[in-house]
């Protein structure tokens, strides 16, 4: 008779809100106890390996024999620790591609239909064309002293002033 994990983890579990978060943190402590493990396994070990005395040893012999004879421990306690460290880019992978990226491409796709409607000539009610804007601007820039002297640099010419000073809801009344 074999009972069926109910609590085990799915797609469905890791694709839902916040589920690779909360299921790399419980991978990572469990590594990481793992790795803690064979970490004081390893220095056990080769600490009685260190004590195994051989007639004819040289002086570090003993060390550097501990030392190899533990390695495959060794390595297993560094691929764990790597392992933590795999396991803690799995959510900031998942928020990159899945739940930044669309935004992205999205706010992508908006500036690109902004701009090909600029391009046709359209006037959107966020953006006008910048010669567009400098001529509406241009045209009220004009010395409140009332000498007749524009504020833009024109050389020597000069322009009297009209009237009121038209403002940008005037030019936009008029483009409209």
């Amino acid at each position: 008779m074999t009972e069926t994990n109910t609590t085990r983890w799915t797609s469905d579990h890791l694709t839902a809100p916040g589920g690779t978060a909360l299921y790399a943190a419980q991978q990572r402590e469990r590594l990481r106890q793992m790795a803690d493990e064979v970490q004081a396994l390893l220095r056990e070990y080769r600490a009685d390996l260190e004590g195994v005395r051989i007639d004819g040893d040289k002086p570090f012999e003993r060390k550097i024999r501990a030392f190899l004879a533990s390695r495959p421990l060794a390595r297993l306690e560094s691929d764990l620790r790597d392992a933590v460290n795999s396991i803690g880019r799995l959510d900031k992978e998942f928020q990159r591609r899945y739940v930044e990226l669309p935004a992205k491409r999205q706010k992508k796709a908006e500036n690109k239909a902004l701009e090909k409607s600029v391009r046709k000539g359209g006037v959107n009610g966020r953006v006008l064309n910048t010669a567009e804007q400098i001529a509406g601007i241009s045209t009220g820039m004009q010395d409140a002293d009332g000498n007749g002297k524009t504020l833009a640099k024109s050389g020597a010419q000069q322009v009297p002033a009209q009237g009121p000073e038209p403002t940008f809801l005037d030019f936009l009344q008029k483009q409209g």
